[in-house]
């Protein structure tokens, strides 16, 4: 397992690098250090390197965290990351780049470990899988790449990052499925996944693809108190 620390404090690099070493029993650990956005994308770029997971401090001297996450997104890496910022200011941009943790400077070693676990859960989690029943084929896909789900006549419609998918169910079949992955209900016709909505304003999500969804009045209130409580489980608010 491959880990990535990046942040322009080479104090702050080595006291992070301590804390993750102690948790070597849970993966064989391989940890790689920089002390700069470039440093890290040129590893990716030329030496072919890939991260399962990256601690990456948002504000650099040079290349800020969100520019350098992009840029590795732009390779062709597909990390999970957790930002490390010490200003509050800085959190929301993560939403751009998908961040899957936050973790406030000065860092507590107990934040950084129960983070690292969750990131490991979320990597090797075989539950995450989700099928679809066509009726020429059974499709398996990871639930983080499901955008969100609608229903069309008697057939519900799976947009993934790369896809649609049209198959026989009921939106309330598949809700009962996925609810637990922080999937809302946001309309008797949608049903979105949190992890890629990107804001609401009025009565529509914002997705991170730029899709509009919209929120139906019987469903705003639910939605936003299971909006804000998943932006608090995962550390973003």
């Amino acid at each position: 397992m491959k880990i990535a620390i990046c942040d322009d404090d080479k104090f702050f690099v080595e006291q992070l690098n301590q804390i993750i070493k102690s948790m070597q029993g849970y993966r064989n650990i391989d940890i790689y250090k920089y002390t700069s956005g470039e440093e890290l994308v040129l590893a990716h770029k030329n030496k072919g390197l890939r991260f399962e997971i990256i601690f990456l401090d948002i504000k650099m001297d040079k290349m800020s965290g969100i520019e350098t996450a992009k840029k590795i997104t732009e390779l062709g890496g597909n990390s999970l990351i957790i930002f490390v910022t010490a200003y509050m200011d800085y959190v929301f941009e993560g939403y751009e780049v998908r961040a899957f943790r936050y973790i406030m400077k000065p860092i507590c070693e107990k934040d950084v470990k129960k983070h690292f676990l969750k990131a490991i859960k979320e990597l090797y989690d075989e539950d995450k899988r989700y099928s679809i029943h066509t009726k020429s084929t059974i499709l398996t896909f990871n639930i983080d790449d499901i955008v969100f789900l609608e229903s069309s006549k008697r057939q519900v419609v799976a947009n993934t990052t790369t896809s649609k998918i049209s198959f026989y169910s009921k939106l309330s079949m598949e809700e009962e499925k996925l609810k637990r992955f922080g999937f809302v209900r946001v309309h008797q016709g949608f049903l979105v996944n949190m992890a890629h909505m990107k804001t609401i304003i009025d009565n529509d999500i914002i997705l991170h693809n730029g899709t509009y969804i919209p929120i139906s009045k019987s469903k705003k209130k639910q939605t936003l108190n299971q909006y804000t409580k998943y932006l608090t489980e995962f550390d973003i608010i």
